[in-house]
């Protein structure tokens, strides 16, 4: 009888175990298994899929206006005259320089990669799109990092070594201060006053305080400064011998029309909407600094 009962046991069928009581068979447990398994896979795939790789999880905040303060480090009067430079050299010759600047570029681990994203803008780029005649000036205050990201129009006039030098010499040395307005503002005088001599034109409407505010730099922009302030002087002497006036133009400012900061000087920042994101592309070039 054992061995009859233990025969019958070994045909019963896998998936009963007795009466009112049922198994899963072992196919079935594993199949079952698979599927949740597959399921599983596939929602984090989606996830994934949805949110993007972890380093680009959290894009460069969005550029909207001539100076970007995200990190709120940025004195008004610093700002205002940037925003005043900016715009005139837009103006006089269509080129586009824009200022950012971020409490840190995390998850970025390289703040020129972090730059190049900054400066697509989420496909409205800096410059006009055919030219790429924009530049960005990104601060990362926390990471002790500044960069100039540069389009490809522009890198003829500001190459590698002019981004490299200006961000070493004349805004590191403000920044370890603390006084970041400061910094941006001697940086940006610097790179626009290069980019309109090279391009021979001159920037009107420029308020005094964008330049009497601008901290002191190189040798060579503080004796073009200096030789512009004496030609002012000699020809108001040169009017006044004549018997001419030169006087007028907004706030009674000054026509001089010589180097590249010409008449119109007045007080005030600059205000209305800002054309200076067209589609254009970076050049991969530029310069940085720590500090």
């Amino acid at each position: 009888m054992a061995a009859r009962d233990i025969t019958i046991t070994k045909n019963r069928s896998p998936a009963t175990c007795g009466a009112g009581c049922t198994r899963e068979a072992p196919g079935e447990r594993h199949g079952a298994f698979g599927f949740r398994g597959l399921g599983f896979f596939c929602v984090v795939f989606l996830s994934v899929l949805l949110t993007g790789t972890p380093g680009r999880a959290q894009a460069p905040p969005e550029l909207t206006v001539p100076v970007n303060d995200f990190a709120d480090v940025i004195d008004a009067s610093s700002e205002t005259a940037m925003d005043a430079l900016i715009r005139s050299l837009q103006r006089a010759s269509g080129d586009v320089v824009v200022v950012a600047a971020v409490e840190t570029i995390a998850p970025y681990a390289d703040i020129r990669e972090y730059a190049v994203e900054m400066f697509e803008n989420r496909g409205r780029g800096i410059g006009q799109r055919g030219r790429d005649n924009g530049l960005l000036v990104v601060l990362a205050v926390r990471d002790r990092q500044v960069w100039i990201e540069v389009g490809y129009d522009l890198e003829e006039f500001i190459p590698d070594g002019f981004a490299g030098e200006t961000s070493r010499q004349q805004m590191a040395p403000a920044f370890r201060r603390g006084d970041y307005g400061a910094g941006l503002l001697a940086g940006v005088t610097r790179i626009i006053t290069r980019i309109a001599e090279r391009r021979n034109v001159v920037l009107q409407d420029v308020p005094r305080d964008a330049i009497s505010s601008a901290p002191e730099v190189g040798s060579a922009e503080a004796l073009i400064a200096a030789l512009f302030v004496l030609l002012l002087v000699l020809n108001a002497l040169a009017a006044r011998v004549h018997g001419r006036r030169r006087w007028g133009g907004p706030a009674g400012g000054w026509h001089s029309g010589v180097g590249p900061f010409g008449g119109g000087f007045g007080r005030g920042g600059f205000g209305g909407g800002f054309g200076g994101f067209g589609g254009g592309r970076s050049g991969g070039g530029g310069g940085g600094a720590r500090w």
